[in-house]
């Protein structure tokens, strides 16, 4: 198994500031657009023909059916997204969004490609989480599919602190369950679980603190049998 190693990306780093991944006056000429938690701005039946980039708050992409909702990708400051999707898009909080339609996008996209790593990184991001959301629903059981959520959370933002990895974590359980493609109730029973065993505690509402992550990376690789 791989070292794990503890590194926040960019866009939760403190002070990171969105426009800084695009070129001088690209942003030039979008709208702003600010918008409630739990906003739907794109479903199946009405997509939007617009690329937005969020400028703070997060947004979640996502499928959905009578039956579930299962998470694509969760958008954060900096991210890029094509509306015109197959899904559905909804602000997970208040944010606001730089908007802008898709043949003028096309067009700065055409004079300016070094912005294309910022969409190729969204779109990689999507495709990944697919993979492996098909993956885990195929061969994990909830317990793997959540240790493996939260390893791959502390290898992107946690802070190794004496006693463990301190995890942020803003989601909510029923976000982490859309994810996972399981229960609100499973995820909490696990985490329940796990805080009785000394595996992690609850430092607060929207942070966790792991005692024994390589113990936590092995549980991820249980399959379901």
């Amino acid at each position: 198994m791989s070292p794990i190693s503890i590194a926040a990306p960019p866009s939760a780093t403190p002070g990171f500031d969105p426009a800084s991944r695009f070129p001088p006056g690209f942003l030039e000429g979008f709208g702003v657009r600010d918008l409630p938690g739990g906003y739907l701005l794109a479903t199946l039946g009405q997509p939007l023909d617009q690329v937005f980039i969020v400028r703070s708050g997060r947004v979640r992409v996502y499928l959905a059916s009578e039956a579930r909702e299962l998470s694509l990708a969760i958008l954060e400051p900096g991210d890029v997204f094509v509306t015109h999707t197959p899904t559905f898009v909804q602000t997970l909080e208040p944010v606001t969004l730089w908007v802008l339609g898709t043949r003028e996008f096309a067009a700065r996209l055409a004079r300016e490609p070094s912005i294309t790593p910022a969409i190729m990184r969204v779109l990689g991001r999507i495709l990944s989480n697919a993979v492996a959301l098909v993956e885990d629903l195929a061969f994990r059981d909830v317990p793997a599919r959540l240790a493996r959520f939260l390893v791959r959370q502390a290898e992107q933002r946690g802070v190794m602190e004496a006693d463990g990895c301190l995890l942020p974590l803003r989601l909510g359980t029923e976000d982490i369950a859309c994810l996972l493609g399981t229960t609100r109730q499973s995820v909490s029973s696990q985490m329940n679980q796990w805080q009785r065993e000394g595996l992690l505690t609850r430092r607060s509402r929207h942070a966790l603190l792991i005692h024994d992550l390589p113990a936590l990376a092995l549980r991820s690789l249980a399959s379901s049998g």
